[in-house]
Order: structure tokens, then sequence, then C-alpha cells
């Protein structure tokens, strides 16, 4: 569970890479395609390294090849949907909509993997939703024409997120204990492959300047899709599906939380009443019964 807390604080600061590269040319699309590539790059050198036989990429079965060419999939449409979405409405909200994957997760576990939470988790369920619910609300009466626009997108992107943390716990599975970086590599260089032509097509340039560009992506990588990444597809492992999407609730708190520290975003009682809601929601749903 460690792992998927620490991982989900990591990749919280992923949003404001991409707010801060943007005034330097580099949109949404391009951000997505280096995030995956250079932190895929550093994932494969981190395959030589391993003294892990199963972290070798040549050692994954063809079903782990096959299923995560589904999670590159779900990745890449989650990366597109939700850099549209924090073009429309900012990258705190757009993480916040975003991380509905938590009803999507819950009820996959309960439904399909037969997992019976307890009354303590549904109630930090409902307590962290409330907050969300009250962070986002206010923003709905001075919302400009592009703002419900912005709603489906991050909608989306939950349920294309849900679709990759789903397809990824899988591929692990597949794979098996000790293959998560075998794995993250693999689905990595998989989903800048599918991004590249998306890329292409939208007339963004795959091309990096030098200087803050070029570290601002290279940190971006590093951090969201290396090390954030790394360390949730471990807890993976560890964690309930059902609690696993309440503790990544945590990742769209931080982000709005940055959001407010550090873009000085205009911000009312009600959310903050709302993040404090979300997080003791989600300590009281990962605590054991």
């Amino acid at each position: 569970m460690w792992h998927l807390l620490l991982g989900a604080f990591i990749i919280s600061f992923s949003p404001v890479f991409v707010k801060l590269a943007a005034p330097y040319g580099v949109g949404g699309d391009a951000a997505a395609f280096h995030r995956v590539l250079i932190g895929g790059i550093g994932l494969y050198l981190a395959t030589l390294a391993s003294r892990e036989p199963r972290s070798k990429i040549s050692a994954m079965p063809r079903g782990g090849w096959g299923w995560s060419l589904v999670c590159a999939a779900f990745f890449a449409a989650d990366l597109v949907t939700w850099h549209l979405s924090i073009l429309y409405i900012g990258p705190g909200l757009a993480t916040l909509f975003g991380n509905f994957q938590v009803f999507v997760l819950a009820v996959w576990g309960i439904v399909f993997l037969k997992e019976k939470p307890g009354l303590r988790f549904f109630l930090g369920l409902g307590l962290a939703m409330a907050g969300l619910f009250a962070i986002v609300a206010p923003a709905w009466a001075s919302a400009g024409q592009h703002y419900q626009l912005g709603v489906v997108f991050g909608l989306l992107t939950g349920l294309f997120y849900a679709g990759f943390i789903i397809a990824l716990g899988r591929s692990m599975l597949v794979c098996g204990e000790g293959s998560q970086l075998a794995v993250m590599t693999v689905n990595s260089l998989m989903t800048a492959a599918l991004l590249l032509p998306v890329l292409l097509l939208r007339g963004e340039s795959p091309a990096l300047a030098p200087g803050m560009p070029l570290l601002l992506m290279a940190g971006y990588g590093i951090t969201s899709q290396l090390m954030g990444w790394a360390l949730i597809s471990r807890g993976l492992r560890e964690t309930r599906m059902s609690l696993a999407g309440l503790i990544l609730l945590l990742q769209p708190v931080l982000a709005y939380v940055w959001d407010l520290t550090l873009f000085a975003r205009p911000v009312g009682a009600a959310e903050l009443v709302g993040v404090a809601a979300t997080l003791v929601g989600i300590a009281l749903g990962v605590r054991r019964r």
C-alpha cells in the first residue's frame, strides 16, 4: 500500500510539468509523448541494471505482450483526453474529474473480483467523493463556454484511466512476481509509439528545444513515468482493486493543491473544505477494518 501512496504523490506533479512547459511551446500531446518516451527509456535502462530475471523484457510471456498493448491503448487515450481537459478547465480540475476512476475500479473489484470491502471503505469513498464535488461545484457557476467540454474530456480520462489500471494489473499478473520493470518499460514505449502519429496528425512536433523545455520534459518522464508508475505498478500487486482506486484519489487532491499554491489559483472556503474532506475520506478508506 505504501508503494501506491508514494507513487500517487509523485504523479500528482504531472500537470505541474505540463503547465510549466506550455509557455515554451510544448503542447499537450507532445508532453504526453515525451513523458512516456523518456520514462520508457529510463525504465529500459533500469531493466538492464536489474538482477531480477523477470525484469528483463525478453522474459515476458506472449500473454504479457498482449495485455501490455491493451494497457498502452488505454494509457494513450487517457493522456490525450486528460491533456485536452487541462486545456479547457486547467490542471487541477482536469485531474480531479479524471479520477472518477475510483467508481469504475470499485465496481470492477466487487463484481468481477468478488471483493468485499467493509463499511469503512464505503464511508471513506463517500466522504472522498463528496469532497471532490465540493471542490468542483463552485467552478460550475462561473464556467465559460468550454467548461462542459473540459468536463466530458475529464470524465473520459477517468474511464480510460480505470481501463489502464485494470489492464496493468492483469499484465503484471500474467508476467509474474518481479516483472514490474519489464511491464512498465514495454507499456511506456508502446504508448509512445501510439501517441507519435496522434502528435503528428495534430500538427505538433516531437522535437524539443534545448534548455528549459528539455529539462521539464526530462523531469516529467523521470518522475511521473519512471518513478511514479514503477511504484504504482508494484503497489497494485499488494492492494485490492477497490482500495487502490481510493488511494489513487490522493493524486487529484494534491494536483489541485499544487494548482493553488504554485499557480495562485483563486480558492474559496468550500473548495478548501472539499480538499480536507477528500483527504479524510482517503485516510478513512485505507485503514484496515
